[in-house]
């Protein structure tokens, strides 16, 4: 670390704490509320045994209900940007990524998304479902927890980087009542909430519906640099954030049974490689049921099983162009070229380019037994099936990379194979596959004395495909007066090649199986990278695996809180899509294949392999809260910076060895929040502001950060105390900075994507019955 890092560093703990010894003429507990809710009810994601709210084992953030109301984040995925220190969204060129500590994970992958403890995540490809993260919908939330760092441990593969916990109200935290939500660009929102509480029965049901037009992409950055098909990114007319949705959410608890049933549909615009994949849409259905029962005084046991239906699609965007446009498609691999001219000067819109589908069901049993008060264990048993490749409910597993496929510009398709009647089998998106993960986990937790706690904890996993992994975990509590808290914990997470890897799919996109590597090995010279040069031999995909070590301490009093988390990762054998094509020489071109797979139309396959080398970085995040009065404020900073890279390791995680690509190394996060009793009824107050400082872009160049300053109020009337009125305002300042843009894939050389909101507001009127 320079000197310049030093410094900074010593600056802001600093400033942290000599704000943290300010004092408060108030008396007031606020800082237990959000974690002691959390292990009420469901009980932590980070841990099994451990219910101390204060001495969870990882580091976590909670985000109440209240702070997501006012917060004017837009979706799940904006939220914990602008309230967890070490998370930060990235716009990649086909998603919104989940990223944390600097570590960016193409497709979202390598994130884990649980609703009320239960992984939502798909296998085949993608990771949390899009519908939530990039959800436009939030009203359905109780609280969001989110584990900073690997949760291998009592969660498995894919919670590599972070997990995030979504729990759900439910009958004991809601009443009936019906919301309204109106706004530029379109907004509109509505929410009913039903709930009823007997002796033995609870039972809580949400629904909402909304729509959302979204603010114009800017002819900027990325959206300018980037033309796929004749048209730039701008010049295709996406909307931020564009999106419909229809929730259903279901909670019903029955003595020691326990029932979450949800649908989620959402369709929403998508920065794609191409002009006519542009919006994608996620219908995620499932029920998951739970039971909880006490053997003996000492022994309890909680069984739970969840089946879930998930279904993609893809669809053109078609909005219009100028008239008598004309849009010229080439195919190096076919010599295939054709011309469209459309008299409207509209591209032809809501195609399906592409759909498919994944069912999954998970029976865990999970037991704890008390030795003593000081000395608990728990452990248990998983089974995760998969089920990947089928048809969604229009009859659809394909993917399409090019409208003309299905506009009949050509009888015999392109390089003469057709692909208009038998898209499912010429076209397949996702091979298909099932299987399964059977899984075992363990966890113990002592406390020598009142000051000094030790815990450990292992987790087994055999999966079929990548063979057994074992995540371990270890770590030691120090605590002086209920006041000061010191924790070291070391721990690691995993997570394989995506589903498809081992399935297959994208079918004349290039996709190839790691089952047909040895046919490519055998071609020697004949397969190439983009440069010419032969490619190196194709090996079997190991689990990429993340270590992690964490150094924390949290100074806790009535009114006040701060907590500061060191942490130093080292990522191994890191998962990456590389691509090659193939030589003149080797006679190979579209529509031929590789074993099972084809090759693309643009003339080559992409595939999964580890990178060589390691990557390690160290950062820090520094979190205080304080209060007086009827005020709170907060304020968070976080840094990360790659300390070592081998060479093998450039390329998602990092550029050049030394910056973090898209992913700023330093985040200021502030928090100002204001509730109270007035005359004429209740207050509620939130200013949010997050600045990145700086990014390294993937044109090569570090580009200067901006501020995001969002606000929120709301009143509930004392002549109408079951109203409330919200006012929320987004992007205060209007500032028009770029966005981090992750490079992989082409994104044309640019500084950025202007993914940021203009200034906007909405509001919402709720009504409690």
């Amino acid at each position: 670390m320079g000197i310049s890092k030093l410094n900074r560093l010593f600056m802001v703990c600093s400033t942290l704490i000599t704000m943290s010894s300010v004092q408060a003429a108030d008396e007031i507990d606020l800082f237990n509320l959000s974690l002691e809710d959390l292990l009420k009810s469901q009980g932590s994601v980070a841990s099994n045994v451990i219910s101390d709210v204060r001495k969870q084992p990882v580091s976590i953030t909670t985000i109440t209900k209240d702070k997501i109301a006012l917060s004017g984040a837009r979706t799940v995925n904006e939220l914990l940007t602008m309230y967890v220190p070490g998370y930060f969204m990235v716009e990649d060129q086909d998603d919104s990524i989940a990223a944390f500590r600097g570590l960016v994970a193409d497709n979202n992958s390598k994130v884990m998304l649980l609703l009320n403890g239960q992984n939502l995540n798909t296998e085949w490809f993608w990771g949390p479902p899009d519908a939530i993260l990039n959800g436009l919908d939030m009203d359905y939330i109780e609280r969001i927890e989110v584990i900073r760092g690997p949760g291998s441990v009592t969660l498995g593969q894919g919670a590599l980087l972070g997990v995030i916990n979504i729990v759900t109200k439910s009958a004991e935290s809601t009443e009936d009542q019906i919301s309204y939500s109106t706004g530029a660009e379109g907004l509109s929102k509505k929410t009913m909430i039903l709930e009823h509480v007997s002796e033995q029965t609870k039972a809580w049901l949400y629904l909402s519906d909304g729509q959302f037009e979204g603010n114009t992409l800017d002819n900027r950055g990325w959206a300018r640099n980037r033309s796929d098909q004749g048209l730039s990114v701008y010049e295709r007319q996406h909307r931020l954030h564009r999106s419909d949705y229809t929730n259903l959410i279901a909670n019903i608890k029955y003595k020691k049974i326990e029932a979450n049933i949800f649908h989620f549909e959402q369709s929403r615009d998508l920065y794609s490689f191409y002009r006519d994949r542009e919006a994608v849409e996620q219908q995620l259905q499932g029920i998951s049921l739970q039971y909880d029962d006490a053997l003996t005084e000492s022994l309890s046991m909680t069984l739970s099983a969840k089946y879930i239906n998930d279904e993609y699609g893809l669809y053109s965007h078609g909005d219009t162009l100028s008239a008598g446009s004309r849009l010229t498609f080439e195919n190096s691999g076919s010599g295939f070229s054709s011309v469209i001219s459309d008299p409207n000067g509209i591209v032809q819109s809501d195609l399906t380019m592409g759909g498919t589908r994944e069912t999954r069901n998970t029976f865990k049993a999970l037991f704890s037994y008390k030795f003593t008060e000081n000395h608990k264990l728990a452990f248990g048993l998983e089974r995760n099936t998969f089920s990947s490749g089928q048809e969604d409910r229009h009859g659809n597993n394909f993917l399409l990379n090019e409208e003309i496929q299905t506009l009949g510009l050509s009888s015999n398709g392109i390089g003469g194979i057709n692909t208009t009647n038998n898209l499912n089998q010429s076209n397949t998106w996702v091979k298909p596959l099932e299987f399964s993960i059977d899984s075992f986990f363990a966890e113990d937790f002592y406390s020598i004395n009142k000051n000094l706690d030790v815990f450990a904890a292992v987790r087994y996993d055999d999966h079929p495909f990548l063979g057994a992994q074992v995540s371990p975990r270890v770590g030691v509590l120090y605590d002086i007066d209920n006041t000061h808290l010191f924790r070291i914990t070391w721990q690691t997470g995993f997570r394989g090649a995506v589903g498809v890897h081992y399935a297959g799919g994208f079918v004349q996109d290039g996709f190839l199986a790691e089952e047909n590597f040895s046919a490519v090995n055998a071609l020697g010279n004949a397969a190439v990278d983009f440069n010419g040069n032969p490619i190196d031999t194709l090996e079997a995909v190991e689990p990429e695996t993340l270590e992690s070590i964490e150094l924390a301490y949290t100074y806790t009093t009535d009114k006040l809180n701060f907590n500061a988390v060191f942490f130093l990762n080292t990522a191994k054998d890191i998962i990456t899509a590389e691509a090659h094509e193939y030589s003149g020489a080797s006679g190979l071109g579209y529509g031929d294949k590789i074993g099972t797979d084809d090759i693309g139309s643009w003339g080559g396959n992409f595939y999964y392999q580890n990178q060589e080398g390691e990557l390690s970085h160290f950062g820090y995040e520094l979190e205080i809260d304080y209060k007086v009065g009827d005020w709170v404020f907060g304020a968070s900073h976080s840094h990360v910076e790659v300390t070592e890279a081998d060479e093998g390791t450039i390329g998602v995680y990092v550029l050049e060895g030394e910056k973090s690509t898209a992913y700023p190394e330093d985040v200021t996060r502030l928090h100002l929040n204001y509730g109270a009793n007035t005359s004429i009824g209740r207050v509620d107050l939130s200013v949010n502001d997050l600045y990145y400082w700086q990014y390294y872009s993937p044109s090569g160049v570090t580009v200067t950060g901006t501020h995001i300053i969002n606000a929120g109020i709301s009143l509930s009337p004392n002549n109408t105390p079951n109203l409330k009125v919200s006012l929320l305002f987004k992007n205060l300042t209007n500032t028009n900075g770029l966005y981090p843009i992750n490079g992989t894939g082409n994104t044309g050389g640019a500084d950025g994507t202007p993914a940021i909101e203009g200034e906007t507001w909405w509001m919402t009127a709720s009504y409690k019955f």
